[in-house]
């Protein structure tokens, strides 16, 4: 019997993520180095299958029966903030079949931890805040002696009787200098190698996200994550970590997750020339700050294997950017982007629309910029507000209840406004329609790219173990794309709506 059961969130999206969680295996990894042993719960689904109600319901029930089977005393969650109602749903599943107690982590238990003992009949024992590695640990120790009390634990929440009972923060943290290799052993990595357009998007390659840091010190105002110390693993440990992957799992490429992988040249710089010393002409991209790229790095990048730099440009607005608290210019968006174009890497660029008080004018340059730049890939996002955000407590008012976390959930958070509550622009144009317009015009024209035919992607191809599965994945989504593109055509209409072809 494990001391603890980590349990990957059973939805269908999650279930069929070609995304390896990270986070099951930076806690899995740490409380065993500790001699405690865990278990992990990751229901998998199909890519190519469709979506149906009768295969949720299957994941959801395997991930619980897996849970409760593993018989360990504590049983750990992580989700997200649209994750809420599926969180709820599977901790009460698992109250009534077993005794373990519950505890719940992640981004929306950092930043609204009281969420989940609004109740007093709430499934969840404990919440930490946090990192949680330390916490964990600490728990299994109180668990197995029975002698230390949760109050005496850092960083955890819980309810005691009527009363919400917070600890003190947090004030040790995990070393990364020390922490053991990620045990992938653990998962069904034959799923997660499968070749996926998530790693250098949108090309297919087989391979893993890799994090070499935590922590960003930036401070959009958009994200939950900012204004946080960075804290950098030693690079033997990542070059150890890809070659561990290498000589088990044969991958092909990988993809720095990083929020701020580029924040010290010398390091970026260091790290390639190792992954040179391998020489195993891996394919890989990364996450950049558009304003952390001298020349010195840009040499060694594409030498080492970079095949992409994925941007958060945002916007083409000075003003837009100043108000988003981004940190960086239009200028340093241009250079960057211009330099990559010389090099031959790849560009994706991340735009955002119904950016805080964002005018027609602001579209009117973003859409110059767009043109400007000639990313590879771009992005087009709605700008969304979410619990632990600045543009959250300054838009959303009054506050979303726990049972509207939901509406994050809908698909179409990312192209329309599904709460009037998320309207942040001040124009009165469609946000809908120029979603529409603006993918339409610059990611539709590049469809295309997904075959990415230049000779060093094909040499890797050729190279790799899993080349017929490259293949038959190719053909299977590609018929699919022009399926889907061809009902598009014939369910579209003519009209413009409501926004100005002046600036689209």
């Amino acid at each position: 019997m494990a001391d603890i059961c980590l349990v990957s969130m059973p939805t269908l999206g999650r279930a069929k993520s070609p995304i390896v969680p990270h986070w099951m295996l930076w806690l899995s990894g740490y409380i065993e180095q500790q001699g405690y042993q865990v278990d992990v719960v990751d229901v998998k689904s199909s890519i190519n299958d469709e979506f149906s109600e009768r295969e949720k319901e299957r994941v959801f029930r395997e991930a619980i029966e897996q849970a409760v089977g593993s018989r360990s005393p504590l049983v750990g969650l992580s989700g997200f903030t649209e994750d809420y109602r599926e969180l709820v749903k599977l901790a009460r599943e698992i109250k009534k079949k077993s005794d373990a107690k519950i505890i719940v982590g992640g981004i929306h238990a950092t930043v609204s931890p009281e969420d989940f003992f609004l109740k007093e009949d709430s499934p969840f024992d404990v919440a930490v805040v946090g990192d949680g590695e330390v916490p964990l640990t600490n728990l299994i120790e109180a668990q197995k002696d029975g002698t230390h009390s949760l109050e005496e634990i850092s960083g955890l929440i819980f309810r005691k009787g009527k009363d919400i009972v917070h600890t003190a923060p947090q004030s040790v943290v995990p070393d990364l200098e020390n922490m053991p290799l990620h045990p992938y052993h653990k998962l069904d990595m034959n799923f997660y190698l499968q070749p996926q357009q998530f790693l250098v998007r949108p090309i297919y390659l087989s391979g893993v996200h890799i994090f070499t840091a935590r922590g960003c010190p930036y401070g959009c105002s958009f994200c939950a994550n900012s204004g946080k110390k960075v804290r950098f693993r030693p690079l033997d440990s990542v070059i150890g970590e890809l070659r561990y992957l290498k000589e088990t799992y044969n991958i092909d490429g990988f993809y720095i997750h990083d929020d701020t992988f580029t924040i010290k040249s010398d390091r970026v710089i260091d790290f390639c020339e190792k992954l040179m010393a391998l020489n195993y002409r891996f394919l890989w991209g990364m996450e950049g700050r558009v304003n952390q790229f001298p020349d010195s790095v840009f040499r060694v990048l594409k030498k080492s294997g970079c095949i992409q730099i994925d941007f958060g440009v945002e916007s083409g607005s000075q003003e837009s950017l100043n108000r988003m608290k981004k940190g960086i210019t239009v200028k340093d968006t241009e250079t960057v982007f211009s330099r990559c174009r010389a090099e031959k890497i790849r560009t994706y660029a991340n735009m955002l629309i119904n950016t805080p008080d964002e005018t027609e004018e602001d579209v009117r340059k973003t859409v110059a910029l767009m043109e400007k730049i000639k990313a590879t890939v771009y992005g087009i996002c709605v700008t969304t507000p979410y619990p632990g955000t600045e543009i959250y407590d300054r838009y959303v008012r009054p506050p979303l209840s726990v049972d509207e976390y939901q509406l994050y959930s809908n698909n179409k958070t990312y192209t329309s406004i599904v709460d009037p509550r998320f309207r942040l622009a001040a124009h009165a144009l469609s946000i809908e329609e120029l979603s529409e317009r603006l993918g339409k015009r610059f990611m539709l024209s590049r469809t295309w790219q997904i075959m990415s035919l230049q000779p060093l992607y094909l040499r890797a191809l050729f190279r790799s173990k899993r080349r017929v599965q490259y293949l038959s994945m190719f053909v299977f989504r590609l018929l699919r794309r022009v399926s889907t593109l061809f009902q598009k055509c014939l369910r579209s209409l003519p009209g413009s709506g409501n926004v100005s072809s002046k600036i689209l």
